[in-house]
């Protein structure tokens, strides 16, 4: 009898997960994972990249748990594809322009000087930049761009001086050195809902299941809202 009491009191297993995040989430992760670990006892271990090379790599069999996506596209093919088993909206996020003087004309300012720019065709952040310039009558092709692989090396190459401008995500402004003038388009285009998904290699994973549902936590949102993410409707 008492070893069965003593068998119950014993705390749950700690468990590991692999979660791979887009670049524009990774400071908010790295918190969210912070609150986490020291809640449930599990480790994560964060892999960070553009959203489309993240998605290869699961493709290729890359060891994730989870994935935390800056779109809605790839985390709902992975679904279709039965690579992941769970999905859901954890945030959107928002393209800004900054600068290091202020922004008077932002079609003026593009048309005439150095852009740091995530690479459109695997980064949803570039992508959701170009949609957004479109709206307001800019045109990326048109653009002096110094491209980043992810929205982290593009703001990387506006923070070490090798581009004039920076097509960002608003979440990424804190990190941002100096004094730094922004500019918000406002447009529809210029938001982009991110989805994460439970990938099949985590599903029995304590530690990766109980991270995916900690995400909709009110706890996990209001860091998330303080970091500058929408919440999904």
């Amino acid at each position: 009898m008492c070893l069965g009491l003593l068998a119950i009191a014993l705390p749950a297993r700690a468990e590991e997960a692999t979660i791979a995040v887009a670049a524009n989430f990774l400071t908010t992760a790295r918190t969210l994972a912070e609150a986490y670990e020291a809640e449930s006892g599990h480790d994560l271990i964060l892999a960070h990249g553009s959203t489309g090379r993240l998605y290869a790599q699961i493709l290729a069999g890359a060891p994730f748990d989870l994935f935390l996506a800056a779109d809605q596209a790839r985390p709902a093919d992975l679904e279709t594809r039965g690579v992941a088993v769970a999905r859901m909206t954890y945030a959107v996020g928002e393209v800004v322009l900054v600068s290091r003087t202020p922004i008077a004309d932002p079609l003026a300012e593009l048309d005439s000087t150095r852009v740091a720019l995530a690479n459109p065709e695997i980064a949803p952040y570039g992508a959701t930049a170009c949609a957004a310039l479109a709206a307001i009558g800019g045109d990326c092709a048109g653009l002096e761009a110094r491209m980043g692989d992810s929205v982290g090396q593009a703001a990387s190459l506006f923070v070490t001086g090798n581009a004039d401008l920076a097509l960002l995500a608003r979440s990424q402004l804190p990190s941002l050195d100096g004094t730094i003038h922004v500019h918000r388009f406002d447009v529809p285009e210029g938001r982009l809902a991110q989805d994460a998904v439970l990938l099949a290699r985590g599903a029995d994973n304590p530690a990766a299941r109980g991270f995916y549902d900690f995400l909709a936590t009110e706890a996990a949102r209001a860091t998330m809202d303080a970091a500058g993410y929408e919440r999904a409707e």
